[in-house]
């Protein structure tokens, strides 16, 4: 299912700054098809600290970034960058059923309302789709506004490590290429360690997103409280364990049961809220993001969770390139990375 583009051959750099790790993926475009060239993972350590890209942490980033780009040898310069949640502002929102030619005029109309920062100050993306509720046609508006400052500081960093940005994206919008060829409705749940999201995906668009109340951030630090290790330790020695402990291992199962317990109730009332909300069903909900990606969780998970089929989104399936496709299912910590390219070369 590799995703033919038919361009020349060129090089592109999708770049995830997350808060618990920046991922990063070298694509080269064929023409015929993308191979994955070069990818990676630098870890951000003190998972405590509140995220928040000052003029100190730009610097950090750029500093990390430009030494793991010699270091690999990655020979792209055109960077393309994943917009993350905390950054974005986004609503969404039903519309009367008006000629869609004059949707786009209600709907910059509706952001001054939805959006506490005016026109001039943001960039809007928005997708839409008519929706059917209680007998009457509407539109549902789903919609995200990114502040011209954060593209500043993207800049700077990316002026820092020697790097030209060619584009952004949000990652509400990044998963949409992974379902071109599988044009039905899907839900897909982002586990990250410092968020999490709900998508609605229908016909490969975006068309609903909430946050939800899990974090990989608490699971660490009740690791962290147990152990008694360092924060660089905890994140090792997740990253080595995940979910998977001995029965002698009894404080660390309870506390990895416990959490995924809770994992997935949230999940489940929040698909329910959705599914009440959209009149929408899915035929299969999607996991990404670092928490999907941990050693047991689908089988954790599996065990918890029976409303729908699941599975953890793998994208080796979408691309060429031998080492990266050995990956499998971890390469859903990549999905950003991945998306935000994908983004880029089919617009």
């Amino acid at each position: 299912m590799v995703l033919s583009i038919i361009l020349g051959e060129k090089r592109h750099l999708g770049i995830d700054l997350g808060s618990f790790s920046i991922k990063i993926v070298e694509v080269l475009d064929k023409g015929k098809n993308l191979e994955v060239v070069n990818f990676g993972i630098i870890p951000i350590i003190n998972f405590k600290q509140i995220y928040s890209v000052s003029k100190i942490l730009e610097e950090s980033l750029a500093s990390v970034l430009k030494e793991f780009l010699t270091s690999f040898n990655i020979k792209s310069k055109e960077a393309i960058f994943s917009l993350p949640t905390p950054y974005l502002l986004f609503s969404s929102f039903f519309v009367p059923n008006i000629p869609e030619k004059s949707l786009p005029q209600v709907i910059k109309f509706e952001t001054q309302k939805q959006i506490p920062l005016s026109l001039e100050e943001v960039e809007i993306e928005y997708r839409y789709f008519d929706f059917e509720k209680e007998g009457q046609k509407n539109w549902l508006v789903f919609l995200t506004a990114v502040p011209k400052t954060y593209f500043q500081k993207i800049e700077n960093i990316a002026k820092l490590s020697k790097l030209n940005v060619k584009g952004y994206g949000a990652e509400f919008f990044n998963l949409e290429p992974f379902f071109v060829l599988n044009r039905g409705t899907f839900f897909a749940v982002d586990l990250g360690h410092s968020y999490s999201n709900l998508f609605v995906i229908k016909e490969n668009k975006t068309i609903y997103a909430t946050k939800l109340s899990v974090r990989g951030y608490d699971y660490l630090d009740m690791v962290m409280n147990i152990t008694n290790f360092t924060e660089e330790k905890t994140v090792e020695f997740v990253q080595k364990k995940g979910f998977s402990f001995n029965p002698e291992e009894r404080e660390l199962k309870n506390i990895s049961d416990s959490f995924m317990d809770n994992l997935v109730k949230t999940i489940e009332i929040e698909v329910q809220k959705t599914e009440d909300k959209l009149l929408l069903k899915p035929e299969k909900l999607y996991l990404t993001g670092g928490l999907s990606a941990l050693n047991g969780f689908k089988e954790k998970f599996s065990q918890r969770f029976n409303k729908y089929p699941f599975e953890i989104l793998d994208i080796t399936e979408f691309v060429s390139g031998d080492k990266f496709k050995m990956l499998k299912e971890k390469s859903t910590l990549f999905t950003q990375a991945l998306g935000v390219v994908f983004r880029k070369i089919m617009s």
